[in-house]
């Protein structure tokens, strides 16, 4: 005769306590607390029952049959993220499994509400298409489920990640608009805080290409809208952003010839502000973006842009899960301890966004 496993309800009735306290602490609900004493008991019930939660026994059948993966996004309105989602889904789908997306929007409380997510729906493995703001986040699904990070090559050094090298690609950035003569250059962005490293390395990659060509870093222009001083409301998109400061840049500061969006988005918005101000792209001013996304692509755009492969990222980062899944399935632990670093280089693609330098240094 089979033993029945026991239930979160077994669980309950051994501690003497409700079924959905039983849930809510084996859960970590962030907002209920219980005491001490309550906490006790339901944990010497899950002992004397030898029951555990999904997320904490990946040995179970179950959870090796799990193909569900999740993903936490912090973006949906950039299209680098769009693509990478499009690229994993399609991934995921091949390899028989199925993706799930969350808006982590790089906010504590949401990545917060994902660990749980990840717990509860007991999902078998996570992708990260950014590295948590929220530190404990991360610790969290390292210790319960394989992890999968898509984020800059300095942001971690012991978890599985796709490497990005955003100071490679400022670097590239830099490099050709100095060979085409320019000398002062804006480069435009959203907040540029610790909460967003891949902004700040594209910046040091542009000043570090500068200062070996013996051209002053301070010649690069940093415009964001509270260095400007512009009123804006935290809705604002990329596109606004790069719209407003573009503006702004041509307006006020005549010595600049060429201006570069932190990403795409950014940098279409700078075209759209140059060209309604009656000025020439690129015979007045060039402008590069970052990602390379498909509008970049569009013949009225033809914006210079950088291509750092999101697709082949994309796939990549699903496969390197999935084996960390399987591999952890048939060893019964979450896989090996070594951790996988892939690196796709970053490649400049020219369009007609970009040109010599014609106007007075």
């Amino acid at each position: 005769m089979t033993r029945k496993k026991p239930t979160s309800s077994d669980v309950a009735k051994l501690a003497g306590v409700s079924q959905p306290t039983v849930s809510m602490i084996l859960n970590h609900y962030e907002h209920v607390r219980f005491s001490q004493e309550t906490v006790q008991k339901v944990m010497e019930a899950c002992e004397k029952l030898n029951y555990r939660t999904p997320s904490a026994r990946r040995d179970d059948w179950e959870v090796r049959e799990n193909k569900s993966l999740l993903a936490m996004c912090p973006s949906f309105t950039n299209l680098y993220y769009v693509n990478l989602l499009e690229a994993m889904s399609v991934q995921a789908q091949e390899r028989g499994y199925s993706l799930n997306v969350f808006p982590g929007r790089r906010d504590r409380s949401l990545e917060e509400q994902f660990v749980r997510l990840a717990s509860q729906q007991g999902a078998a493995g996570v992708l990260l298409l950014y590295k948590p703001v929220n530190g404990s986040v991360l610790k969290q699904l390292t210790d319960r489920l394989p992890v999968v990070a898509i984020c800059d090559k300095t942001e971690a050094a012991d978890m599985d990640i796709i490497e990005l090298d955003s100071e490679k690609l400022g670097a590239i950035v830099a490099e050709h608009l100095l060979c085409l003569g320019h000398r002062k250059v804006a480069y435009i962005s959203t907040q540029l805080t610790k909460e967003y490293p891949a902004r700040m390395l594209r910046l040091k990659g542009m000043r570090d290409a500068f200062a070996r060509a013996r051209v002053s870093p301070y010649n690069i222009r940093v415009c964001t809208m509270d260095s400007e001083k512009i009123d804006c409301t935290p809705q604002i998109t990329t596109y606004e952003t790069g719209y407003c400061l573009g503006k702004r840049v041509v307006e006020k500061y005549e010595d600049i010839t060429a201006l570069v969006g932190m990403n795409d988005m950014v940098a279409i918005g700078i075209m759209d502000a140059i060209t309604d101000k009656k000025y020439r792209i690129p015979q007045d001013y060039s402008v590069c973006g970052c990602d390379n996304t498909i509008i970049s692509q569009y013949r009225q755009i033809s914006m210079t842009s950088v291509e750092h492969f999101d697709v082949n990222r994309g796939r990549e980062a699903v496969d390197v899960l999935i084996r960390k899944i399987e591999e952890g399935s048939r060893e019964g632990e979450l896989g090996p301890s070594s951790a996988v670093r892939v690196e796709f280089a970053p490649k400049l693609v020219v369009r007609g966004s970009t040109g010599p330098c014609r106007r007075k240094k």
